[in-house]
């Protein structure tokens, strides 16, 4: 079973997410902020990172900085609404330069979630 790891601040947020996620059958863990997700991070191994950008403390820009350097093979999804006086188009951009797997905006469809998540999760063939 694949393991992903949500983090964001918003508790309803992760909710739906967790939702929608594990009734997908993945194996689903929360924290509300980078630093509890880093703390996460280095007690288990996880698949995917489904991040936030905008959240007090560690956001996911740090966040997502740390897994390139510590974690490089680790996939990431950002999630984003945008930040205060940020528009969308930024935060996409803003999450692709720092090495997000891919980026979704909020609100968030389950179909679209979910396409994204197996899209990042599964392996690509090498045809010969």
């Amino acid at each position: 079973m694949k393991r992903v790891l949500i983090v964001d601040d918003a508790e309803e947020v992760r909710f739906s997410l967790g939702l929608a996620l594990s009734g997908a059958g993945f194996e689903v863990q929360e924290a509300p902020d980078g630093r509890e997700a880093l703390r996460l991070l280095s007690e288990s191994l996880f698949d995917l990172l489904v991040t936030d950008l905008w959240m007090p403390g560690v956001d996911g820009i740090a966040l997502l900085k740390r897994i390139r350097t510590e974690q490089p093979r680790l996939k990431v999804l950002v999630v984003s609404g945008g930040g205060p006086h940020t528009p969308l188009d930024f935060s996409d951009a803003l999450a692709r330069t720092w090495g997000a797997d891919g980026v979704l905006l909020k609100p968030i469809a389950t179909v679209d979630l979910l396409c994204e998540v197996n899209r990042l999760l599964t392996p690509v063939l090498n045809p010969r």
